[in-house]
């Protein structure tokens, strides 16, 4: 059971609201770092004189290690308080950041990004387990959302930032940046994040410890796989099945233990299955369109990637107001007077990409984007927030890592699905196409592979609308 000296007093916005901030700061740097890197990929294959696939080792490594240890931070923050596990996962990840920034061989960056990622892993779970505890239940859906905010502005202002540094600065003020932003969230949370106790000093489960970054790590890295390889490959195949059958005994382990890593009996409330199963369907669509999107402004219509990134701007601008609405309609009518109208327009926007053409204008494109980072804005982070709100309250610091880990893989599974349909679309206008109707024909395909989350936001709605709100807890 978790508890506060400050649990008897009264609600107070102004103490509540720079905890809140503090911990929106501290996940959108680790965030953040999840996307600066894949402009730079260009810049730093040359400087270290490598291969591409060689230098994309430096987001696999980071990607990796936050999988990885993400199932630790719930035991990290029993023992050690929120606030002092918070605290140095934010102080180690600004430290691997420097290293980073000095590294002189490919080999040492990767290494020191896999070390960032350790840091990271424990940020974000640690937050959101921390969040919940500070707020009370009629204000989750305003104060929750304010930490969607790296959720959406991580994966669209880390390219344009990154395009930034690299023209005007160096490949290491990419990393660099993170120093005063590092520095800045460690004094907040030293002036602002009060001490959580936990009465649970559960011993660690080692079993679950060994099973579930093993089974993650080889289940990503094989999902990495598919984007270059078939799945019928020995090492592809092997690596997926491997961490499918240590995950299955990772979850046998975790419902037969008394004191579990992951809090994988959560799934048994229906309720909490079906907000988790919104919530991986919607985690497609955000980073599927913020991977298509992109692509489809290089490839398609011939904007340059700072620029194809800069469009993307809006859409976080969006997604912000969306949570302001979003996170109202939360509180005052429950998950789904949110969820449903902002999968709605989420799926508006999606079927009018998926009917883009070569006349489809420049402010056409960015009253899609518009319109899905309202909709992503209004029910993303609203249905986090039901899901814990429909999870037991004493095992949050064990759900949030859970949640976290989960969407790791989900995020790259994303990548790999649009990726291939998008390539098989590709090729075939290719094939059935002449030089004088050969853009024309790509377009159209990128307009038939957003018919993919079309349908997937299709489901999501249905599943939505059985989503009820949760019951005032004493």
């Amino acid at each position: 059971m978790v508890t506060d000296t400050q649990s008897e007093q009264p609600f107070s916005l102004l103490k509540v609201l720079p905890a809140v901030f503090t911990v929106a700061i501290g996940m959108l740097l680790t965030m953040m770092d999840t996307t600066i890197m894949n402009v730079a990929m260009p810049t730093l294959q040359h400087h270290f004189g490598t291969s591409l696939t060689t230098i994309q080792w430096a987001i696999t490594a980071y990607t990796l290690a936050l999988a990885a240890v993400t199932p630790l931070s719930g035991w990290l923050s029993d023992r050690l308080t929120s606030k002092w596990a918070f605290g140095s996962a934010i102080v180690l990840f600004t430290i691997f950041s420097v290293a980073c920034s000095l590294a002189s061989s490919v080999g040492m960056l990767i290494t020191f990004r896999a070390l960032q990622g350790l840091a990271g892993g424990i940020v974000g779970p640690v937050g959101m387990a921390l969040s919940w505890q500070l707020i009370p239940q009629d204000k989750r859906g305003s104060l929750m959302a304010i930490l969607g905010l790296p959720l959406v502005i991580a994966p669209i202002a880390g390219p344009i930032l990154s395009g930034w540094l690299l023209q005007h600065v160096s490949w290491r003020a990419i990393f660099l940046i993170n120093v005063p932003v590092g520095i800045l969230a460690v004094i907040l949370v030293l002036l602002f994040i009060p001490q959580i106790r936990s009465e649970q000093k559960d011993s660690l489960d080692w079993v679950g410890l060994l099973l579930a970054p093993a089974g993650f790590l080889s289940l990503l890295y094989g999902v990495h796989e598919l984007g270059s390889h078939a799945l019928t490959t020995l090492t592809t195949g092997g690596l997926i099945a491997l961490g499918a059958v240590l995950l299955t005994l990772f979850v046998i382990n975790e419902l037969r233990v008394e004191n579990p890593l992951m809090a994988i009996h959560a799934f048994k409330s229906l309720r909490f299955s079906r907000g988790m199963l919104v919530s991986w369907l919607n985690q497609i669509i955000l980073f599927g369109t913020t991977l298509l999107v992109p692509l489809f402004l290089q490839t398609a219509k011939g904007f340059t990637a700072l620029h194809a990134g800069e469009m993307m701007a809006p859409q976080a601008l969006a997604s912000f107001v969306g949570m302001i609405i979003g996170g109202r309609l939360f509180d005052k009518f429950g998950v789904r007077a949110a969820a449903v109208p902002g999968i709605s327009m989420m799926g508006i926007a999606v079927y009018f990409l998926s009917q883009i053409t070569q006349a489809t204008t420049t402010t056409n494109l960015v009253l899609m984007i518009v319109l899905l980072g309202i909709g992503q804005g209004m029910s993303m982070m609203q249905i986090s927030t039901y899901n814990l709100s429909v999870a037991p309250k004493a095992i949050v610091t064990r759900v949030t890592p859970m949640i976290n880990a989960t969407q790791q893989i989900v995020n790259s599974l994303s990548v790999v699905l649009l990726t291939n349909v998008l390539s098989q679309n590709i090729k075939y206008a290719m094939h059935h196409s002449t030089l004088l109707n050969l853009k024309a024909n790509i377009i159209v395909a990128y307009g038939h592979t957003f018919l993919v989350p079309l349908g997937i936001l299709v489901v999501s709605l249905l599943i939505a609308l059985t989503l009820s709100k949760p019951k005032k807890k004493a």
